[in-house]
């Protein structure tokens, strides 16, 4: 009878309709929750929170070593939407407008790098013009840095300028003291969007030039 009551009243406590909700607008979390209500049962509340704590880090890290990455590219009507970052599409022919959904850091880095030859090696057009957009970057590691002149230094042999917009005044600080700002120029960088896309059309940058 106890054990009853007890599980009537715990049973009471799970919000089925917020679990359902969870569900539907974010299964990973729905399953991080219904590991966490699993791992309650089984081993004790303790233990069980800490392993939710340990999933959601494992998550998020993961989310941080591959995110989502996107490029500017026309649709039917010719009007630019972001579509996935795939080899072979351009925003517009000698452009491409390049979005990463992430902090970089020495786990991703190399995966931003790869990315953007990919998408300069495989475009329709040749590229002229890289512009990276970097509304979502707030900071960037020593190993992150290293990979990025490396990146400016491919891209300037291969006579592609790269731009970064949207840049925030902590990611303009990480450029400075990693001397990205040095490698890439002050004049490449940008706090809007549409600044780096005028720059750009409008030839204000000037050549490129062999670093």
């Amino acid at each position: 009878m106890l054990a009853s009551i007890v599980f009537t009243i715990a049973f009471g406590m799970i919000d089925v309709k917020g679990l359902r909700d969870i569900r539907y607008e974010s299964p990973g979390e729905f399953y991080l929750a219904v590991a966490t209500a699993a791992a309650v049962v089984a081993i004790g509340v303790e233990q069980g929170i800490l392993v939710a704590i340990a999933l959601s880090l494992f998550r998020h890290v993961r989310h941080s070593y591959s995110p989502h990455t996107m490029i500017l590219a026309p649709n039917a009507t010719g009007r630019w939407v972001p579509v996935a970052a795939t080899p072979g599409k351009e925003t517009e022919p000698g452009l491409i407008v390049y979005r990463f959904n992430s902090d970089l850091f020495y786990a991703n880095a190399n995966r931003f790098a790869v990315e953007v030859h990919a998408l300069v090696d495989c475009a329709p057009t040749p590229v002229r013009w890289f512009i990276v957009d970097a509304g979502a970057i707030t900071d960037i590691d020593y190993t992150a840095a290293q990979s990025i002149c490396h990146l400016l230094e491919d891209l300037a042999r291969q006579k592609v300028g790269i731009v970064f917009a949207r840049v925030n005044p902590y990611l303009r600080s990480d450029m400075d003291r990693h001397h990205i700002t040095t490698a890439i120029g002050e004049t490449r960088i940008f706090t809007t969007l549409h600044e780096a896309i005028a720059a750009v059309r409008g030839g204000a940058l000037g050549v490129h030039t062999e670093r």
